[in-house]
């Protein structure tokens, strides 16, 4: 993995983040946003903290917060609700979240044959 900045990496014990060699960070490449959007597909069932997504994606917190904002804009992710302290995030309802489900989907069919 490469050096940049606004990735983790594998932790310290040597493991990978959840998102290293899934269906969507397998088409479009490493980036942070594929990394985000995978979690986000994956756990779309769940409302995830900053800190959740930035663990699962193998990137620091502060690169999820470069890009949530413009991720909720596109209409890709949405704040599922708010507490006292943070604000939880999920997978949007939108047409854009549903095409996102789907394309990991059918990426996972190619890759597994």
């Amino acid at each position: 993995m490469s050096s940049d900045a606004t990735t983790a990496g594998p932790g310290s014990d040597g493991t990978e983040a959840f998102a290293d060699g899934a269906p969507l960070v397998q088409l479009f490449g490493g980036g942070a946003r594929a990394r985000i959007l995978e979690v986000l597909v994956d756990e779309r069932q769940r409302d995830l903290s900053i800190s959740e997504i930035a663990r699962q994606a193998g990137v620091a917190r502060k690169t999820v917060y470069d890009h949530i904002d413009e991720l909720i804009d596109l209409g890709a992710v949405e704040v599922a609700r708010e507490t006292k302290q943070s604000k939880r995030y999920t997978l949007a309802a939108t047409a854009v979240g549903e095409k996102l489900y789907e394309l990991e989907g059918v990426t996972l069919q190619q890759i597994v044959q």
